[in-house]
């Protein structure tokens, strides 16, 4: 039967209620099934229920082995340049002074408040600052010498091959220069003291120190026309400190204070490095110690005396006490292999110590000096650490050894001191708009002016003649012309002479013997430690002592033939003043050399001459000079602080 008054809706509304009912139960269970609702995040990553304990196991696996891993990979990281980022701060820091934005109160007049007795500091300068100019050394003083190598140096550094000959004895030549610098002449120059030398700001070298990173010298060789030739740099021995060479382009100011701080602990192998080691020779000593006492004053011969025994005692006490283990590490922190060393000598060097001490004390009581007290005014080094800053120093002496000299040459040389440059790296700190102001910036070093040129030295040559005398033909027949000659070779450290008499057309030609035991070492046979006990025993005279293998016997005579003849011999026809205030006739000798020049010589003239000096007398000492041990270490310890920067 039809509702009246009901519409459709109401007639169905219990059917719709149930349709939506429906699809809402349908739309449940598709989510349920299709969506997976009921999901858990497990890090980055959904899972269901079930399966989340075995994700965990999982992660909880890796996270395990990751820490019993033994060589887990690191993560990348960026590398800072500390030292770069320091200069490049420091290069940018301002320059300018710190000012209050206010007055703090009322200044004080000091001065006028202690009626003029308070010192009254100096101002500020604020022009601009120049570079500083390094005090000259003193004139230098240059000697020679003839030596021969240890043979067994060779071996450990090659490069004194180019200095000696291809076989054994190695003799060679060279000149040492000494000069002497005023550190107090140094600090009056940064304090602005010296003529025209404006002072440069404290805080400029204060932290760092100054200290002598190099003693440089240069030679000018007399020509045959009377002349000097060109200056030119010393050769100095292989493995010279040098810290002026441990530098690049690129070092920046933290470099710089390190290498001061390195060479100031080793001043005295920079300053005054050894001379190679010698077996046979003179032995080595400084050039004052060489020239004549007599050219010095008394106060000069006292202060250099005691100069003298200050490094001897410092060098003994170094020896006494000489710390073990490596030596400090390099300015920038560069590391290289050692070099072979030879073995220890340190015996044999206090010994030779302890007597030069008893000599100059000895020579120091006949000047009247108590040389118990000598040196007790000077602060003693206590360690390596422990430096005394050149700034405290009224004289320091310094030298070079040139091993770049030609046998029979003249040389003269000048000297110079290098120090830190107190400005580099200090742009900042001057005119950004002022070239010439922030070029004072760019040299880690500065060098002193060149000092006076030394007087003249001269280097032996290989072999020599002198006329020491001569006999012209009377005319009756009597006694035929006749010259004395005498001949000098080196050898084994020292000149061999052989005299006779020629008459023209003779040869200078003779033969010489030689006294002492003249020893051929084989380096691939015997070491430098039996060597050393071989010699020791000679020189103390023991009997029978048998050479062990490696070790022979040169021939203790030799020839001496220079190709020169005699061609005439006649009186001169100049009277020459003796100092005896005689008067005498110099005979003059003709002779053709080994290149077919005539040459004339003059007896008096070549008794006065500094080459027969030189020769006849290395000749007289070579048999009061006994053999040395071999064994001394080639190489300075310091050397390797300062090995050579790359270009």
């Amino acid at each position: 039967m039809k509702l009246k008054g009901v519409n459709p809706i109401e007639q169905h509304i219990e059917k719709i209620v149930l349709g939506i009912v429906m699809i809402l139960l349908l739309a449940v269970l598709s989510m349920q099934f299709v969506t997976r609702p009921n999901d858990i995040d497990v890090g980055n990553r959904k899972v269901a229920p079930d399966q989340v304990y075995a994700v965990l196991e999982g992660q909880a696996n890796q996270l395990q082995s990751q820490l019993t891993d033994l060589n887990p990979a690191l993560p990348d990281f960026k590398s800072v340049d500390l030292v770069e980022r320091y200069n490049q701060a420091f290069e940018s820091a301002s320059g300018g002074a710190i000012k209050l934005s206010s007055a703090l109160g009322r200044g004080v007049d000091v001065v006028g408040a202690s009626d003029g007795g308070a010192w009254a500091a100096p101002e500020i300068a604020t022009g601009p600052i120049e570079a500083l100019r390094v005090p000259v050394t003193s004139k230098p003083v240059a000697a020679s010498l003839w030596a021969t190598l240890d043979p067994f140096v060779p071996a450990v550094v090659p490069e004194y091959e180019q200095f000696i000959p291809a076989t054994q004895p190695f003799d060679f030549p060279s000149v040492t220069i000494e000069a002497v610098f005023n550190g107090k002449d140094l600090e009056a120059a940064l304090l602005g003291k010296g003529e025209s030398q404006t002072a440069i700001p404290r805080r400029f070298w204060s932290v760092t120190g100054l200290a002598i990173l190099g003693f440089e010298a240069q030679r000018q060789e007399l020509m045959s026309d009377g002349s000097w030739g060109n200056a030119e740099p010393i050769v100095t021995p292989p493995h010279t400190p040098m810290p002026t060479n441990a530098l690049d382009q690129e070092a920046g100011l933290l470099d710089l204070a390190a290498l001061v701080t390195t060479a100031a602990g080793v001043v005295d192998e920079v300053a005054r490095p050894t001379f190679p080691p010698t077996i046979a020779g003179e032995p080595w000593s400084p050039p004052s110690e060489r020239v004549a006492s007599g050219s010095y004053s008394e106060s000069t011969r006292i202060s250099r005396l005691t100069r003298q025994l200050d490094r001897a005692r410092a060098e003994l006490d170094r020896l006494n006490n000489a710390p073990a283990g490596n030596p400090p590490p390099s300015p920038k922190g560069r590391t290289r292999d050692p070099l072979p060393l030879i073995p220890n000598t340190n015996a044999r060097d206090r010994d030779r110590l302890e007597k030069r001490i008893k000599d100059i004390e000895d020579q120091l009581k006949e000047l009247g000096v108590d040389t118990a007290s000598t040196g007790k005014s000077r602060r003693t080094r206590t360690s390596r650490t422990d430096i005394r800053s050149v700034l405290e120093e009224e004289a320091v002496d310094l030298w070079a050894h040139d091993l770049g000299v030609k046998p029979g040459a003249t040389y003269r040389y000048r000297t110079r001191v290098v120090v830190n440059n107190p400005l580099f790296r200090k742009s900042s700190e001057l005119d950004p708009d002022d070239a010439a102001q922030q070029a004072l910036t760019q040299d880690p070093f500065a060098r002193g002016a060149w000092s006076d040129w030394s007087d003249p030295v001269v280097v032996g040559a290989r072999e020599y003649f002198f006329v020491t005398g001569a006999e012209a033909d009377t005319g009756l027949g009597a006694t035929a012309p006749k010259a004395t000659v005498e001949l000098y070779k080196m050898f084994y450290g020292h000149y061999r002479r052989s005299t006779f008499s020629a008459s023209p057309g003779d040869e200078l030609a003779g033969s010489v013997r030689m006294s002492g035991e003249l020893l051929h070492f084989d380096q691939t046979v015997i070491d430098p430690d039996e060597a050393a006990q071989v010699v020791v025993r000679l020189n103390e005279n023991e009997e029978n002592v048998d050479l062990p293998e490696g070790v022979t016997v040169l021939s203790n005579r030799m020839r001496i033939n220079l190709g020169v003849f005699v061609l005439d011999i006649y009186a001169g026809q100049s009277v020459q003043e003796t100092g005896l205030g005689q008067s005498v006739v110099p005979m003059q000798i003709v002779l053709r050399d080994a290149t077919g020049s005539v040459i004339v010589r003059s007896d008096l003239r070549d008794e006065s001459s500094p080459a027969y000096a030189l020769a006849s007398q290395s000749a007289a000492s070579a048999s009061s000079n006994p053999l040395r041990a071999p064994g001394e270490s080639p190489i300075s310890p310091a050397a390797a602080l300062f090995e050579r920067a790359e270009p």
